[in-house]
């Protein structure tokens, strides 16, 4: 099994590279569980995969928000249980905010220089590079879920707000 490696634009801290044999993964997928920006990953290393967010992009950003709903409220049920939610849980649920945020502005996500990227959006919650920040490096805490859940509202409005 080759090792999994983020390509270049998809690097951060917040993403460790998983362990995960993608052959075994769908190429028409957009949501992978346990590795996030699959379609992404296609497309930086070989200019394939579906491109959700140049075809139907709002099609692909309301299948992701099923997929958060139920990924919140695993998450939701440890915090309640006084738990901290599992990792790969943590990096599903930012991995699918930012798809839906990218997606929505019909941009693959790209994590390299960050604050930049999130600039050149022009759909996106007030405040966005300070709050997305403190998820990244909370997202595991209680306050940065609420956070997380709260962007993820505002982007949604703001997707129906476009259409």
């Amino acid at each position: 099994m080759v090792k999994f490696q983020y390509v270049e634009e998809l690097q951060h801290v917040a993403f460790p590279a998983p362990n995960v044999n993608i052959n075994a993964f769908d190429e028409e997928s957009i949501f992978v569980a346990g590795c996030p920006f699959w379609q992404e990953t296609l497309f930086y290393t070989k200019n394939e995969g579906v491109q959700p967010w140049a075809n139907d992009a709002e099609k692909a950003c309301r299948k992701l928000t099923k997929q958060m709903t139920a990924i919140l409220s695993a998450m939701e049920a440890k915090f309640r249980a006084h738990e901290k939610p599992d990792s790969y849980l943590v990096q599903d649920a930012l991995g699918i905010f930012l798809s839906i945020l990218f997606w929505s502005n019909r941009k693959p996500v790209r994590l390299e220089n960050l604050n930049e990227a999130l600039s050149e959006l022009s759909i996106k919650p007030l405040n966005l590079e300070e709050r997305l920040e403190y998820c990244l490096m909370r997202a595991h805490t209680f306050p940065g879920f609420k956070q997380l859940n709260e962007l993820l509202l505002e982007q949604r409005k703001l997707i129906a707000k476009h259409k």
